[in-house]
C-alpha cells in the first residue's frame, strides 16, 4: 500500500513517536536497566547495581542519583532520607542496621543536548533473617559499653563480634543473660574511643544454615549514657552553692548541668553549663535539690541525651509563718504570770508600809470616857486635843535563877 500526499506524512509521524517512546518526545532521559540490590556481604551496607540506559547517544554523558528511603515498600511516601549522586555503575551505601529499605535511581544529563532527567525507579530490599531485635549499646564510663538486645529466635551457638575503626574483630567475653539466652554483653576493651562508631555482627545457625545480623552503633551519638550525678550543697554567705559530681570519660564541652529545686514549696530551675550553681538563700525556706547531667549535640549526637536524675538532697527548714504570732501567745501570758509574781512578792515584804496598823475604835472611845483631867471634858473647853491615857506597861522584870541555898523541900513546902 503506498500513502499519498499529507495524509500519508501524518501516519508516518505517528509510527516514528510510537518506535522512539514518550521519553524522546518530552525530551527525559531513560531510566537505568537492571537496576538490583543485595546486603553487602562483609560490611553493613547496600550494594546497588544497574547498566546504563539502551539506546543512549554515545555524545550524551550522563550520571545517576541514588535516593534512599528507610521504607518498607516503594515507592516512597516520605522525601528521601540521602541522596547520593555518581557516574559509576555500582554503589555501596552504608546504614546503622539492616532493615527495610527502598533505593530509587535516576539518570541525570552532563553533556546532554535540551535532556532532562529521567523519572525515578524504585527497588525495594527486604532486611535478611532476624536472629534479634532492639539492639542498644550505653556507653557509660571510661572504656565500658553494655550492648543488649531481645531475643527473635532461640539460637544456642549465638554469638557477637565487634570491631571499631580498621581493627579486626573480636569476641564478646562476657555475655549478659537471661536463663540460657544470651540477651546482651559486656564490652570492657582499652582500646573503645567514645568518639568512633562501632561494627556489630550477631551470627548463629537458623533454619539450617548461617544468619548473621549486623549493626553500627555511633557511640557519641547515641550509645554515650551519663551516670546518675551526687549533688552536695554547701552555704556561702547568703547564697547556696550546688555541685554536681562529674563523669570523667566525657569532654566537659560536652557537658551542661540541670538542677531543680524547691523552695518553700516554690518550683525553679537552673540549666547551665558548669557542675557548679549559685542561687539566693531564704533561711525561712527548706531546700529541695535534684541534679542531672545532659551529653549535648555539640559533641555529634542529634539530640540531647540526659542522666538520671540524682537522689533529693536537702538544706533548712521551713520555718512557720504564724511563729511571731505564737511565741506571742505564749511569751505573753509568761511575762504577766512573772510580773504578778513579782508584785505579790512585793507587797507582802512591804505590807506594813503599804498598810499601817489603825487602832481599834472602841479602844479610840474607851479612852475618851475614861478621861480625867487630860479628857475629853477638858481639851473641849480648853481647845486642847484629846490624849489618850497611856498604859502602863512593867519594864525591867527578870527571873531569879533558882537558888542552891533553899532547903530541899522548899517547893513541897509552898
Amino acid at each position: 500500500m503506498v500513502l499519498l500526499g499529507s495524509e500519508g506524512s501524518v501516519v508516518l509521524m505517528c509510527l516514528f513517536f510510537t518506535l522512539v517512546g514518550v521519553d524522546s518526545i518530552s525530551g527525559n532521559l531513560p531510566p537505568p536497566e537492571n537496576f538490583s540490590l543485595s546486603w553487602h556481604p562483609r560490611s553493613l551496607s547496600v550494594s546497588v547495581n544497574w547498566r546504563e540506559p539502551a539506546g543512549l547517544d554515545a555524545k550524551c554523558k550522563v550520571n545517576y542519583t541514588l535516593a534512599i528511603y528507610y521504607e518498607q515498600k516503594c515507592p516512597p511516601r516520605q522525601n528521601a532520607s540521602d541522596k547520593l549522586r555518581t557516574e559509576n555503575l555500582i554503589c555501596e551505601y552504608p546504614i546503622s542496621k539492616e532493615c527495610e529499605i527502598c533505593v530509587g535511581i535516576t539518570t541525570n544529563p552532563m553533556v546532554c543536548k535540551e535532556k532532562k532527567a529521567s523519572e525515578e525507579i524504585y527497588k525495594e530490599l527486604s532486611p535478611p533473617l532476624a536472629l534479634v531485635k532492639n539492639f542498644s549499646c550505653a556507653y557509660y564510663a571510661n572504656k565500658k559499653m553494655n550492648c543488649t538486645w531481645t531475643i527473635v529466635r532461640y539460637t544456642p551457638d549465638l554469638q557477637l563480634f565487634y570491631r571499631q575503626g580498621g581493627n579486626t574483630l573480636k569476641h564478646c567475653k562476657s555475655y549478659l543473660t537471661s536463663g540460657i539466652l544470651k540477651t546482651g554483653c559486656h564490652l570492657d576493651d582499652k582500646d573503645l574511643m567514645p568518639l568512633e562508631s562501632v561494627y556489630f555482627v550477631i551470627s548463629g545457625t537458623g533454619e539450617n544454615h548461617l544468619i548473621s545480623n549486623k549493626f553500627i552503633i555511633d557511640i557519641r551519638a547515641s550509645a554515650v549514657k551519663p551516670p546518675k550525678p551526687k549533688v552536695y550543697i554547701t552555704q556561702e554567705g547568703e547564697r547556696l552553692h550546688f555541685q554536681a559530681s562529674t563523669p570523667n570519660f566525657l569532654a566537659p564541652q560536652c557537658l551542661k548541668y540541670k538542677y531543680i529545686y524547691n523552695k518553700c514549696n516554690e518550683k525553679n530551675e537552673v540549666f547551665i553549663e558548669s557542675s557548679s550553681a549559685r542561687v539566693e538563700y531564704d533561711p525561712a525556706c527548706k531546700y529541695t535539690v535534684r541534679g542531672q547531667v545532659v551529653y549535648t549535640t555539640y559533641c555529634g549526637g542529634s539530640q540531647n541525651i540526659e542522666s538520671e536524675m540524682s537522689e533529693p538532697e536537702y538544706y533548712g527548714e521551713d520555718g512557720d509563718p504564724n511563729l511571731a504570732f505564737k511565741v506571742a501567745m505564749i511569751v505573753t501570758p509568761l511575762i504577766v504570770c512573772c510580773c504578778l509574781i513579782a508584785a505579790i512578792v512585793l507587797f507582802r515584804r512591804n505590807k506594813d508600809i503599804i498598810l499601817p496598823k489603825i487602832p481599834e475604835p472602841s479602844l479610840f472611845f474607851k479612852d475618851m470616857l475614861n478621861s480625867t483631867s487630860d479628857g475629853l471634858s477638858k481639851s473641849l473647853g480648853g481647845g486642847k486635843l484629846y490624849v489618850p491615857v497611856k498604859e502602863v506597861v512593867a519594864s525591867g522584870v527578870s527571873l531569879e535563877p533558882k537558888s542552891n541555898l533553899l532547903h530541899p523541900n522548899y517547893d513541897s513546902c509552898i
